[in-house]
């Protein structure tokens, strides 16, 4: 598990990288990082990213006038940052 210098790096990181961006699409690579389905996850697509915010562990990617997207790095304690999108959607276990 990350501990909190590395999770306040993350936060710093996708605060440069995502804030004003717009969010294109959310696609779970596994339906277990899903701890709530309402809204859906489609509901952050055309929103702009507000802010990023450290709650302790977890990260908390604001959209303007729209929900929260919530995540606890968890054990595995890491993201994918791509600077592309890919293709297609992503296959389970290899996003």
């Amino acid at each position: 598990m990350p501990e909190l210098p590395e999770v306040e790096a993350l936060k710093d990181f996708l605060t440069e990288h995502l804030v004003g961006h717009e969010i294109v699409r959310v696609l779970p690579v596994a339906i277990s990082v899903l701890k709530t389905y309402d809204p859906p996850l489609s509901a952050l697509e055309g929103h702009e990213v507000a802010a990023v915010r450290r709650y302790g562990k977890f990260l908390d990617i604001q959209a303007a006038d729209g929900p929260h997207f919530v995540t606890h790095l968890a054990r595995a304690g890491w993201l994918h940052w791509k600077d592309r999108l890919p293709d297609g959607p992503p296959r389970p276990g290899k996003g």
